[in-house]
């Protein structure tokens, strides 16, 4: 991640994206990124064509392109495999879940999240692609 990333995050609630850009500027690794914003699936993707980011966080359920569609046009419109997606939905069935992640996502997390919810989820999704240091 570079030492200013840029993130994107995508949900209809004003709420909650203002509520998830305080929980990323709370994280050091994310204290100086630039954090973007959109109201939904078609929005973000048109952010997503004019700049690069180094995550998105996404809910599911949103008008005019949801959560699926804008991972699946990420992945494949844009030919995206390595910006990291993470899915933040109330949709929390193992169908669900395997939908979120078949259509490319990185990640799933469930709603409610607490705001340390969200901090281990995104330090251990990091943490799990972090190469490992080699040893002595």
């Amino acid at each position: 991640m570079p030492a200013q990333p840029r993130i994107l995050v995508v949900d209809d609630s004003t709420v909650v994206r203002e509520v998830l850009t305080f929980i990323l500027r709370q994280l050091p690794e994310f204290a100086r990124a630039v954090i973007d914003q959109a109201g939904n699936g078609a929005v973000a993707l048109n952010k997503l064509r004019a700049a690069r980011y180094d995550l998105v966080l996404s809910d599911i359920r949103m008008p005019y392109l949801d959560g699926l569609g804008l991972v699946r046009a990420i992945r494949n419109d844009l030919g995206d495999l390595a910006t990291p997606v993470i899915l933040i939905s109330t949709l929390g069935s193992e169908e669900d879940v395997r939908r979120g992640l078949e259509a490319g996502a990185s990640a799933y997390l469930l709603k409610p999240l607490t705001p340390r919810d969200i901090v281990a989820a995104l330090r251990e999704f990091f943490d799990r692609r972090r190469p490992a240091s080699p040893g002595p």
